[in-house]
């Protein structure tokens, strides 16, 4: 295997996280010298820049250390790795996470086979406090693949968003760089952009049925303040999502996945997040959702897939029908009742 990772860790006051996610690279059973470290320090106000020096004179030809004088977020970070990564792939894990051992040796070992863009895995939420690793079953570990031949298999792409996340995977630079996917900077969400990219662009992508990442769920204390900043920031993503989509000329080939995917991760998906954060969801901001999708969307309401159970469940289409009709907050109320006893959308 002769293939290099660049492992890109945007971090941010992460004093009381980094070593747990370092230790888990430079314990790859893939070996260190098929590695290499990016640590993006975004301008942290913390001892988090002590630590990672620490770590880069302990592997010096491994680990790089980049200062960002000013914070632009988790998109912004790792866009500055990717001006210093040189390896084949690239694998973008966050500075609280952290990886099976054998993570990067099970996604290299199917890397040079079929020239693919990008390699995923299965990851799950682990709200644990130390280095801890999966016991037992992490999955079948069947391998599937992903050969875009004709706009047909790109719409079934598009629908299945199988590669929903950026992580857990590594991904092709070469890719990355060709049809030049970035992430959006100094804004939160940054993800949603870029993955909704990779699934309109990948040629050749493939899947392992296996748990390797752990995605660290964090107390409920050091969750972002759900204020107005956080919610601008979701509509502010979905809006250059929209506008890059436009850019490409995307629309003219996949309009109706693409409407599908913007009600689902934009809508849908900025309600969840009302929901899961505010607890009584604001009717305002639903107006203002629905007023971005109204005016983005306007014959969406036409649409056929509208009515289709393979992209919407019923609660999803229920909410989905208030943006074209008269919704008071009396009704707006009664629609989240209904969403909350069901336990959400």
């Amino acid at each position: 295997m002769s293939d290099k990772v660049s492992v890109i860790i945007p971090c941010y006051n992460v004093e009381k996280y980094i070593n747990r996610c370092l230790t888990s690279i430079t314990a790859q059973t893939v070996g260190i010298d098929h590695i290499e470290v990016i640590c993006v320090d975004d301008a942290s106000t913390d001892g988090t820049v002590d630590m990672l020096k620490e770590w880069e004179k302990r592997y010096p030809t491994n680990i790089r250390v980049v200062l960002s004088e000013r914070n632009t977020r988790q998109g912004g970070a790792r866009n500055i790795g990717m001006q210093y990564a040189s390896g084949d792939w690239v694998a973008f894990v966050d500075s609280d996470d952290w990886i099976e051992p054998e993570y990067l040796e099970t996604l290299l070992k199917k890397s040079n086979k079929n020239n693919y863009d990008i390699i995923a895995c299965r990851y799950e939420e682990d709200d644990s406090a130390d280095l801890t690793y999966f016991e037992g079953d992490k999955g079948s570990g069947e391998f599937s693949e992903v050969f875009v031949t004709d706009d047909m298999v790109r719409k079934q792409v598009i629908k299945e968003q199988k590669f929903g996340k950026v992580y857990p995977s590594i991904i092709r630079r070469g890719f990355l760089q060709s049809h030049r996917i970035t992430f959006p900077e100094r804004l939160m969400f940054e993800d949603i952009y870029f993955k909704s990219l990779i699934h309109l662009e990948l040629s050749r992508g493939a899947f392992i049925d296996e748990t390797l990442y752990h995605f660290f769920k964090r107390p409920a204390e050091e969750h972002y303040k759900a204020d107005d900043l956080y919610y601008a920031d979701y509509l502010t993503v979905l809006m250059f999502m929209w506008k890059e989509w436009r850019r490409r000329g995307y629309f003219s080939r996949f309009e109706n996945e693409l409407m599908a995917e913007f009600l689902l991760d934009g809508y849908i998906g900025f309600l969840r997040l009302l929901f899961k954060r505010s607890g009584e969801p604001p009717y305002t901001y639903f107006l203002l959702i629905k007023e971005l999708v109204v005016t983005l969307t306007p014959a969406a309401d036409k649409k056929h897939y509208l009515k289709n159970s393979d992209y919407f469940k019923d609660l999803q289409k229920l909410w989905i029908s208030a943006l074209w009709r008269d919704v008071d907050k009396t009704d707006f109320e009664e629609i989240a009742r209904r969403t909350k006893d069901a336990g959400g959308i």
